[in-house]
Protein backbone atom coordinates (compact mmCIF):
# COMPACT_ATOMS: atom_id res chain seq x y z
CA UNK A 1 0.00 0.00 0.00
CA UNK A 2 2.13 2.91 -1.24
CA UNK A 3 1.46 6.53 -2.49
CA UNK A 4 4.39 6.12 -5.44
CA UNK A 5 3.67 5.02 -9.34
CA UNK A 6 5.02 1.57 -11.23
CA UNK A 7 3.89 2.18 -14.58
CA UNK A 8 5.82 -0.83 -15.66
CA UNK A 9 6.44 -3.26 -12.80
CA UNK A 10 4.15 -4.60 -10.05
CA UNK A 11 1.36 -2.39 -8.36
CA UNK A 12 0.24 -1.35 -4.68
CA UNK A 13 -3.34 -0.94 -3.26
CA UNK A 14 -2.71 2.72 -5.00
CA UNK A 15 -1.34 0.68 -7.89
CA UNK A 16 0.31 1.52 -11.10
CA UNK A 17 -0.45 4.41 -13.40
CA UNK A 18 0.52 4.91 -17.18
CA UNK A 19 1.02 8.06 -18.39
CA UNK A 20 -1.93 10.43 -19.56
CA UNK A 21 -0.29 12.49 -21.86
CA UNK A 22 0.90 9.78 -23.82
CA UNK A 23 -1.74 7.71 -24.28
CA UNK A 24 -3.99 10.38 -25.48
CA UNK A 25 -1.72 11.48 -28.12
CA UNK A 26 -1.77 7.83 -29.22
CA UNK A 27 -5.41 8.77 -30.45
CA UNK A 28 -3.76 9.82 -33.49
CA UNK A 29 -3.16 5.94 -34.55
CA UNK A 30 -7.20 5.38 -34.22
CA UNK A 31 -10.06 6.62 -36.22
CA UNK A 32 -12.99 8.53 -35.73
CA UNK A 33 -16.24 6.28 -35.31
CA UNK A 34 -18.35 8.10 -38.09
CA UNK A 35 -15.17 7.35 -40.18
CA UNK A 36 -15.54 3.64 -39.95
CA UNK A 37 -19.27 2.72 -41.10
CA UNK A 38 -19.40 0.53 -37.89
CA UNK A 39 -22.93 -0.53 -37.01
CA UNK A 40 -25.28 2.38 -36.56
CA UNK A 41 -25.15 0.74 -32.60
CA UNK A 42 -21.79 1.25 -32.26
CA UNK A 43 -21.57 4.71 -34.47
CA UNK A 44 -24.04 6.13 -32.57
CA UNK A 45 -22.61 5.47 -29.64
CA UNK A 46 -21.98 9.49 -28.07
CA UNK A 47 -25.30 9.78 -28.29
CA UNK A 48 -27.12 9.58 -25.22
CA UNK A 49 -25.46 12.27 -22.56
CA UNK A 50 -26.21 10.93 -19.17
CA UNK A 51 -24.32 14.20 -17.60
CA UNK A 52 -21.58 13.07 -19.99
CA UNK A 53 -20.45 15.31 -22.85
CA UNK A 54 -17.31 13.95 -25.16
CA UNK A 55 -14.40 15.98 -25.88
CA UNK A 56 -13.43 16.94 -29.40
CA UNK A 57 -12.24 14.18 -31.27
CA UNK A 58 -13.96 11.45 -28.81
CA UNK A 59 -14.66 8.43 -29.00
CA UNK A 60 -11.84 6.60 -30.98
CA UNK A 61 -12.47 3.43 -32.23
CA UNK A 62 -9.27 0.48 -32.87
CA UNK A 63 -10.39 -2.48 -34.95
CA UNK A 64 -7.33 -4.16 -33.69
CA UNK A 65 -8.15 -3.54 -30.09
CA UNK A 66 -12.14 -4.47 -30.71
CA UNK A 67 -12.47 -1.02 -28.55
CA UNK A 68 -14.22 2.00 -28.31
CA UNK A 69 -12.86 5.22 -26.22
CA UNK A 70 -14.38 8.14 -24.99
CA UNK A 71 -13.08 10.75 -23.11
CA UNK A 72 -15.86 12.87 -21.52
CA UNK A 73 -16.44 16.39 -19.66
CA UNK A 74 -18.35 14.71 -16.77
CA UNK A 75 -20.70 16.00 -14.26
CA UNK A 76 -19.17 15.30 -10.75
CA UNK A 77 -15.76 14.92 -11.46
CA UNK A 78 -13.53 17.97 -11.43
CA UNK A 79 -10.03 16.53 -10.82
CA UNK A 80 -9.72 15.90 -14.70
CA UNK A 81 -12.13 14.75 -18.00
CA UNK A 82 -12.22 11.05 -17.35
CA UNK A 83 -12.36 7.75 -20.16
CA UNK A 84 -13.69 4.79 -20.66
CA UNK A 85 -12.51 2.04 -23.25
CA UNK A 86 -15.40 -0.32 -24.23
CA UNK A 87 -13.97 -3.60 -25.92
CA UNK A 88 -16.53 -5.77 -28.15
CA UNK A 89 -16.86 -9.19 -28.77
CA UNK A 90 -15.13 -10.27 -31.98
CA UNK A 91 -18.99 -11.20 -33.06
CA UNK A 92 -19.98 -7.50 -32.20
CA UNK A 93 -20.61 -6.46 -35.83
CA UNK A 94 -21.78 -9.48 -37.41
CA UNK A 95 -24.43 -10.31 -35.05
CA UNK A 96 -26.72 -7.14 -35.43
CA UNK A 97 -29.97 -8.63 -33.54
CA UNK A 98 -28.04 -9.95 -30.53
CA UNK A 99 -27.49 -8.34 -26.76
CA UNK A 100 -24.15 -9.78 -24.86
CA UNK A 101 -22.99 -9.48 -21.08
CA UNK A 102 -21.41 -7.09 -19.81
CA UNK A 103 -18.12 -7.30 -17.86
CA UNK A 104 -17.15 -3.80 -15.71
CA UNK A 105 -13.47 -4.12 -15.25
CA UNK A 106 -11.88 -2.27 -12.20
CA UNK A 107 -8.46 -0.96 -12.13
CA UNK A 108 -6.44 -0.65 -9.20
CA UNK A 109 -4.89 2.41 -7.19
CA UNK A 110 -2.92 5.23 -9.59
CA UNK A 111 -4.00 2.90 -12.17
CA UNK A 112 -6.79 4.06 -15.26
CA UNK A 113 -9.02 3.39 -17.89
CA UNK A 114 -6.43 1.43 -19.80
CA UNK A 115 -4.20 -0.29 -17.29
CA UNK A 116 -6.01 -3.62 -17.77
CA UNK A 117 -5.48 -3.34 -21.66
CA UNK A 118 -1.80 -3.76 -22.43
CA UNK A 119 -0.29 -7.56 -22.60
CA UNK A 120 2.58 -6.43 -19.87
CA UNK A 121 0.01 -5.54 -17.66
CA UNK A 122 -4.11 -6.68 -17.33
CA UNK A 123 -3.95 -8.17 -21.14
CA UNK A 124 -7.54 -8.07 -20.93
CA UNK A 125 -8.09 -7.41 -24.83
CA UNK A 126 -6.27 -10.97 -25.36
CA UNK A 127 -8.13 -12.76 -22.43
CA UNK A 128 -11.25 -11.93 -23.63
CA UNK A 129 -10.80 -12.68 -27.15
CA UNK A 130 -13.42 -15.37 -28.08
CA UNK A 131 -15.66 -14.49 -25.19
CA UNK A 132 -18.61 -12.72 -26.28
CA UNK A 133 -18.90 -10.12 -23.83
CA UNK A 134 -18.57 -6.22 -23.59
CA UNK A 135 -15.83 -5.21 -21.21
CA UNK A 136 -16.33 -1.62 -20.08
CA UNK A 137 -13.14 -0.39 -18.08
CA UNK A 138 -13.63 3.39 -16.98
CA UNK A 139 -11.36 5.77 -15.37
CA UNK A 140 -12.10 5.43 -11.20
CA UNK A 141 -9.79 8.42 -9.89
CA UNK A 142 -6.29 7.81 -8.40
CA UNK A 143 -7.17 6.61 -5.20
CA UNK A 144 -10.84 6.67 -4.85
CA UNK A 145 -11.81 3.37 -4.07
CA UNK A 146 -14.94 3.50 -6.15
CA UNK A 147 -16.47 5.72 -3.60
CA UNK A 148 -17.67 9.05 -3.97
CA UNK A 149 -15.22 12.04 -2.19
CA UNK A 150 -18.06 13.17 0.74
CA UNK A 151 -15.52 15.49 1.57
CA UNK A 152 -13.81 17.60 -1.37
CA UNK A 153 -12.08 20.81 -1.94
CA UNK A 154 -14.56 23.46 -3.40
CA UNK A 155 -14.50 23.00 -7.35
CA UNK A 156 -12.79 19.60 -6.69
CA UNK A 157 -15.73 17.15 -7.03
CA UNK A 158 -14.68 13.41 -7.24
CA UNK A 159 -18.08 11.68 -7.52
CA UNK A 160 -16.47 8.12 -8.73
CA UNK A 161 -18.80 6.07 -7.70
CA UNK A 162 -22.17 8.43 -9.32
CA UNK A 163 -19.34 8.41 -12.86
CA UNK A 164 -19.36 4.69 -13.26
CA UNK A 165 -22.49 3.37 -11.52
CA UNK A 166 -25.28 6.49 -12.56
CA UNK A 167 -23.09 7.49 -16.26
CA UNK A 168 -21.14 5.53 -17.43
CA UNK A 169 -22.98 2.15 -17.24
CA UNK A 170 -26.63 4.01 -18.63
CA UNK A 171 -24.72 5.03 -21.13
CA UNK A 172 -22.92 1.71 -22.41
CA UNK A 173 -26.18 0.20 -21.89
CA UNK A 174 -28.24 3.01 -24.28
CA UNK A 175 -25.44 3.08 -26.73
CA UNK A 176 -24.70 -0.66 -27.49
CA UNK A 177 -26.20 -4.00 -27.37
CA UNK A 178 -25.88 -5.07 -24.14
CA UNK A 179 -28.03 -7.33 -21.62
CA UNK A 180 -28.35 -5.15 -18.41
CA UNK A 181 -29.54 -8.09 -16.76
CA UNK A 182 -26.34 -10.35 -17.34
CA UNK A 183 -23.13 -8.01 -15.62
CA UNK A 184 -20.42 -9.00 -13.60
CA UNK A 185 -18.01 -7.26 -11.87
CA UNK A 186 -14.20 -7.45 -11.56
CA UNK A 187 -11.15 -5.72 -10.67
CA UNK A 188 -7.60 -6.04 -8.63
CA UNK A 189 -6.18 -4.26 -6.15
CA UNK A 190 -8.20 -1.12 -4.98
CA UNK A 191 -10.33 -2.25 -8.03
CA UNK A 192 -10.64 -5.45 -6.33
CA UNK A 193 -12.16 -3.54 -3.40
CA UNK A 194 -14.25 -1.60 -5.79
CA UNK A 195 -15.71 -4.73 -7.24
CA UNK A 196 -16.95 -6.46 -3.69
CA UNK A 197 -17.83 -2.82 -2.65
CA UNK A 198 -20.20 -2.20 -5.23
CA UNK A 199 -21.00 -5.67 -6.46
CA UNK A 200 -23.12 -5.54 -2.59
CA UNK A 201 -24.32 -1.92 -2.47
CA UNK A 202 -25.35 -2.53 -6.40
CA UNK A 203 -26.80 -5.68 -5.55
CA UNK A 204 -29.39 -6.24 -8.37
CA UNK A 205 -27.09 -5.28 -10.64
CA UNK A 206 -24.70 -7.73 -10.59
CA UNK A 207 -24.57 -11.98 -11.64
CA UNK A 208 -20.94 -12.24 -10.82
CA UNK A 209 -18.43 -10.74 -8.52
CA UNK A 210 -14.34 -11.33 -8.59
CA UNK A 211 -11.48 -9.63 -6.67
CA UNK A 212 -8.04 -10.37 -7.27
CA UNK A 213 -5.88 -9.44 -4.68
CA UNK A 214 -8.36 -6.82 -3.20
CA UNK A 215 -8.96 -6.18 0.52
CA UNK A 216 -11.91 -7.16 1.61
CA UNK A 217 -12.28 -5.51 5.10
CA UNK A 218 -11.19 -1.72 6.54
CA UNK A 219 -12.34 -2.71 10.17
CA UNK A 220 -9.13 -0.88 12.21
CA UNK A 221 -10.03 -3.40 14.64
CA UNK A 222 -7.13 -5.64 13.46
CA UNK A 223 -3.84 -4.50 12.09
CA UNK A 224 -4.69 -5.43 8.60
CA UNK A 225 -7.72 -3.54 8.88
CA UNK A 226 -6.45 -0.82 10.01
CA UNK A 227 -3.90 -0.33 7.06
CA UNK A 228 -6.31 -1.09 4.50
CA UNK A 229 -8.45 2.13 6.58
CA UNK A 230 -5.37 4.20 6.44
CA UNK A 231 -4.75 3.58 2.82
CA UNK A 232 -8.20 4.59 1.81
CA UNK A 233 -8.29 7.25 3.87
CA UNK A 234 -4.59 8.75 2.02
CA UNK A 235 -6.33 7.48 -1.28
CA UNK A 236 -7.54 11.11 -3.04
CA UNK A 237 -3.86 12.18 -2.66
CA UNK A 238 -2.69 9.51 -5.38
CA UNK A 239 -4.23 12.12 -7.72
CA UNK A 240 -1.52 15.12 -6.61
CA UNK A 241 0.97 12.89 -8.60
CA UNK A 242 -0.85 13.55 -12.49
CA UNK A 243 -3.15 16.42 -11.64
CA UNK A 244 -1.53 18.52 -8.53
CA UNK A 245 -3.77 21.52 -9.38
CA UNK A 246 -7.48 19.82 -9.04
CA UNK A 247 -6.59 16.67 -6.78
CA UNK A 248 -8.23 16.36 -3.47
CA UNK A 249 -6.21 15.78 -0.14
CA UNK A 250 -6.07 13.16 3.01
CA UNK A 251 -9.50 12.34 4.15
CA UNK A 252 -11.36 13.80 1.24
CA UNK A 253 -13.80 10.14 0.99
CA UNK A 254 -15.18 9.51 3.78
CA UNK A 255 -13.70 12.66 6.54
CA UNK A 256 -11.32 12.87 8.97
CA UNK A 257 -11.83 9.52 10.58
CA UNK A 258 -10.62 5.87 9.67
CA UNK A 259 -13.92 4.28 9.93
CA UNK A 260 -16.63 6.46 10.07
CA UNK A 261 -20.63 4.87 9.71
CA UNK A 262 -20.76 5.75 5.75
CA UNK A 263 -17.12 2.89 5.91
CA UNK A 264 -19.59 -0.02 7.18
CA UNK A 265 -21.92 0.62 3.31
CA UNK A 266 -18.81 0.08 1.61
CA UNK A 267 -17.00 -2.64 3.98
CA UNK A 268 -17.62 -6.14 2.41
CA UNK A 269 -17.28 -7.77 6.10
CA UNK A 270 -20.12 -5.33 7.56
CA UNK A 271 -21.94 -6.77 4.39
CA UNK A 272 -22.03 -10.67 4.32
CA UNK A 273 -25.30 -10.98 3.88
CA UNK A 274 -25.44 -9.39 0.15
CA UNK A 275 -23.14 -11.89 -1.30
CA UNK A 276 -25.50 -14.25 -0.56
CA UNK A 277 -26.96 -16.04 -3.99
CA UNK A 278 -23.98 -14.28 -6.33
CA UNK A 279 -20.83 -15.95 -8.07
CA UNK A 280 -18.50 -14.68 -5.81
CA UNK A 281 -14.47 -15.84 -6.49
CA UNK A 282 -11.65 -14.23 -4.70
CA UNK A 283 -8.21 -14.41 -5.36
CA UNK A 284 -4.75 -13.29 -3.43
CA UNK A 285 -1.49 -14.04 -3.13
CA UNK A 286 0.29 -14.86 0.44
CA UNK A 287 3.72 -12.23 -0.10
CA UNK A 288 6.97 -13.63 -0.05
CA UNK A 289 9.30 -11.47 2.38
CA UNK A 290 11.72 -14.38 2.58
CA UNK A 291 12.73 -13.87 -1.22
CA UNK A 292 12.10 -9.99 -1.04
CA UNK A 293 14.80 -9.94 1.84
CA UNK A 294 17.26 -12.55 0.16
CA UNK A 295 21.00 -11.72 0.28
CA UNK A 296 22.51 -9.28 -2.16
CA UNK A 297 25.05 -10.48 -4.49
CA UNK A 298 27.89 -7.87 -3.46
CA UNK A 299 28.59 -6.90 -6.70
CA UNK A 300 28.47 -3.04 -6.42
CA UNK A 301 27.66 -2.62 -9.67
CA UNK A 302 24.49 -4.57 -8.95
CA UNK A 303 23.81 -3.29 -5.52
CA UNK A 304 21.39 -0.39 -5.94
CA UNK A 305 19.26 -2.26 -8.71
CA UNK A 306 18.99 -5.22 -5.82
CA UNK A 307 18.05 -2.70 -3.08
CA UNK A 308 15.60 -0.93 -5.41
CA UNK A 309 13.88 -4.83 -6.71
CA UNK A 310 13.98 -6.38 -2.68
CA UNK A 311 12.30 -2.98 -1.81
CA UNK A 312 9.80 -3.19 -4.17
CA UNK A 313 9.21 -7.03 -3.63
CA UNK A 314 9.04 -6.72 0.16
CA UNK A 315 6.26 -3.77 -0.20
CA UNK A 316 4.66 -5.39 -2.35
CA UNK A 317 4.64 -9.23 -0.45
CA UNK A 318 3.67 -6.80 2.45
CA UNK A 319 0.22 -5.43 0.59
CA UNK A 320 -0.24 -8.83 -0.25
CA UNK A 321 0.05 -10.40 2.48
CA UNK A 322 -2.40 -7.61 4.11
CA UNK A 323 -4.52 -8.46 1.49
CA UNK A 324 -4.49 -12.53 2.17
CA UNK A 325 -4.81 -11.91 5.97
CA UNK A 326 -8.52 -9.59 5.15
CA UNK A 327 -9.57 -12.38 2.61
CA UNK A 328 -9.16 -15.40 5.43
CA UNK A 329 -11.23 -13.44 8.00
CA UNK A 330 -13.67 -12.48 4.88
CA UNK A 331 -13.65 -16.34 3.54
CA UNK A 332 -14.43 -17.77 7.38
CA UNK A 333 -17.57 -15.35 7.72
CA UNK A 334 -18.39 -16.52 4.50
CA UNK A 335 -18.50 -19.83 5.50
CA UNK A 336 -19.94 -19.05 8.57
CA UNK A 337 -23.10 -17.29 6.72
CA UNK A 338 -23.24 -20.66 4.24
CA UNK A 339 -22.52 -18.66 1.13
CA UNK A 340 -21.00 -20.13 -1.17
CA UNK A 341 -17.65 -18.90 -2.53
CA UNK A 342 -14.19 -19.71 -4.52
CA UNK A 343 -11.48 -18.45 -2.92
CA UNK A 344 -7.78 -19.59 -3.33
CA UNK A 345 -4.55 -17.81 -2.48
CA UNK A 346 -1.29 -18.79 -3.74
CA UNK A 347 1.63 -19.31 -1.40
CA UNK A 348 4.37 -16.89 -2.24
CA UNK A 349 2.45 -14.54 -5.11
CA UNK A 350 2.90 -11.01 -4.23
CA UNK A 351 0.39 -8.02 -5.51
CA UNK A 352 1.79 -7.90 -8.73
CA UNK A 353 0.06 -8.53 -12.37
CA UNK A 354 1.29 -11.47 -12.80
CA UNK A 355 -1.30 -13.11 -10.39
CA UNK A 356 -3.80 -10.16 -11.68
CA UNK A 357 -3.85 -11.75 -14.84
CA UNK A 358 -3.60 -15.55 -14.29
CA UNK A 359 -6.78 -14.48 -12.25
CA UNK A 360 -8.74 -13.11 -14.95
CA UNK A 361 -7.93 -15.75 -17.21
CA UNK A 362 -8.84 -18.72 -15.07
CA UNK A 363 -11.91 -16.18 -13.92
CA UNK A 364 -13.65 -16.25 -17.33
CA UNK A 365 -15.00 -19.92 -17.92
CA UNK A 366 -16.88 -19.58 -14.91
CA UNK A 367 -17.91 -15.75 -14.90
CA UNK A 368 -19.56 -16.14 -18.03
CA UNK A 369 -21.31 -19.68 -17.40
CA UNK A 370 -22.90 -17.48 -14.91
CA UNK A 371 -23.53 -14.94 -17.26
CA UNK A 372 -24.82 -16.79 -19.88
CA UNK A 373 -27.05 -19.37 -17.42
Amino acid sequence: MVLTSRPHGSSSLLSSRLPRRSILAAGALAAPLGALGLSSGTARAADASFGLTPVEGSPWYDPALRSVDFRFQAEGIQVFNPSVRVTLPESYDSSPDRRYPVLLLLHGGFGMYLSWSGPEHGNAIELTRGHDLIVVMPDGGGGSFYSNANHPLPGREAAWETFIMDRVLPFVHANFRTDPARMAIAGFSMGGWGALALGQRYWGHFRSISSYSGPSDCNPATVDGLGVAAIIWAGPAADYMNYPATANPPGSTWGGELYPEIAKGYNPMDNIEKYRGKRLFLRAGTGDILSAFAPLSGDQSLLLDELRRNGENAWNSAQEAVVHATNDRFSAALDAAGIEHDYVYHPGRTHEWGLWRDSLEEDLPGMMACLEA
